[in-house]
């Protein structure tokens, strides 16, 4: 029964703890994170996506780094996109942001719309990776790039047994990439992360 309450809740935070299941996973995926911002190499202009954005806490720090460009972030969550606008308020005001309510299997963007796309610890919420692996390869412009990071599987299989979600090794998410005709799919390893990085 908890262990059910607790998986729902780090899938889609709500209710009268949902902040603190927000700050939970912001605190233990700082590094990941950071990583994978660096993975990203953020170009003034660059139009990116960011699937699960949480609280808007990295969303917040790519924004940082753009000019002309603007980070879009998307969440499940109506508290966390509410924590989200209010974090980035600022970068929203300067078109430099934009936060919107929305699954990874239905992106409410246009077709060929980011030139990057990334998402951290997510993979283990999403019901259907295949339906995911469409809409991140119809979103992303031609030669656009993704960003996957996630832990390394043996940690993946500790955690499932506290929040029942699903575990991929990083040969299985490549080969998905592969199969949905992404191509230059690359294995980058750090601490106890991995990230799979491809090209459209």
């Amino acid at each position: 029964m908890i262990q059910s309450w607790i998986g729902k809740q780090m899938r889609e935070p709500k209710g009268l703890l949902s902040k603190w299941v927000a700050r939970y996973m912001e605190k233990n995926h700082h590094n990941i994170n950071q990583w994978t911002i660096q993975l990203l190499n953020i170009q003034e202009n660059d139009r990116i996506l960011e699937i699960g954005t949480g609280r808007g806490m990295t969303l917040s720090k790519v924004a940082e780094h753009l000019d002309r460009g603007k980070v879009y972030g998307v969440d499940a969550s109506h508290h966390m996109i509410k924590y989200a606008k209010r974090k980035n308020k600022k970068f929203v005001e300067q078109n430099k942001a934009v936060i919107t309510l929305g699954k990874a299997e239905k992106l409410p963007f246009e077709d060929r719309s980011f030139n990057k796309l990334f998402t951290v610890q997510t993979i283990y919420y999403l019901p259907d990776m295949e339906q995911v692996m469409k809409e991140v390869y119809r979103v992303l412009q031609v030669d656009g790039e993704v960003f996957l990071s996630f832990q390394k599987q043996e940690l993946q299989k500790e955690q499932k047994r506290l929040h029942a979600f699903s575990i991929y090794s990083e040969q299985e998410i490549s080969r998905m990439f592969s199969e949905y005709h992404f191509r230059d799919v690359s294995v980058y390893h750090y601490d106890t992360y991995v990230c799979i990085k491809a090209l459209k």
